[in-house]
């Protein structure tokens, strides 16, 4: 295949299937607003619906000061039968970048499809003195629906938390980022394009006078 022909076909491939993705944490809070929930042994999260099918990418823990987290913390999302969807273990300090208000671990994108009682939670260690924030005032992806805080029993260890909390909102320690994604050509791929086109129009038959 001449070459000319070959980069005309690569841009309008890389052109058609450019797309741009874009990770957000699911909810943001002031934390200037609430309190904080006890930090005990045990599994905290909340528990949420999802309105219309979401794409989850990431799983965090929200850090307070932006200056590394003070204990690790194993979070997971799980579905409203019970099943664990996706873990992962974030590390004391700063070894997880940060999304938002949450150092997160991004993993291949998971969609959760509309249902009710997904839950979202993450081991809490009592020696750990960051916030657990509760009762603050809060926004959330439109897909989704904030249903309650929850919470393990004392010592549980890594559990799905089950139990209503008396908190308003919360508890945003664990939390998650959610993906959108819309066909958006890249730059790059405009520059492939214009010389794909370029060089397709350098195969037009040539003239007689050409030929001679």
């Amino acid at each position: 295949m001449p070459k000319c022909v070959f980069t005309g076909l690569v841009a309008i491939a890389l052109t058609m299937g450019a797309r741009h993705a874009q990770a957000t944490p699911v909810l943001t809070f002031n934390a200037a607003t609430g309190g904080s929930g006890s930090n005990q042994n045990q599994s905290v999260g909340w528990q949420f619906d999802v309105l219309s099918p979401i794409t989850v990418t990431g799983l965090g823990w929200y850090d307070q000061n932006a200056d590394g987290l003070d204990t690790q913390h194993t979070v997971g999302i799980w579905n409203p039968g019970g099943t664990l969807l996706q873990s992962v273990l974030l590390p004391a300090g700063t070894g997880a970048p940060l999304d938002g208000q949450f150092r997160t671990i991004m993993f291949a994108p998971l969609v959760l499809s509309p249902g009710v009682g997904y839950i979202v939670g993450g081991e809490n260690f009592a020696t750990n003195t960051e916030r657990l924030a509760a009762d603050v005032s809060f926004t959330i992806n439109p897909s989704v629906s904030f249903v309650d805080a929850t919470f393990s029993n004392p010592n549980s260890g890594f559990t799905r938390p089950t139990m209503f909390s008396v908190a308003d909102n919360g508890f945003f320690g664990p939390s998650f980022s959610v993906s959108s994604a819309t066909p958006v050509p890249e730059p790059a791929s405009l520059l492939l394009l214009g010389s794909g086109l370029i060089g397709l129009r350098s195969l037009r038959p040539r003239s007689a006078k050409n030929l001679r």
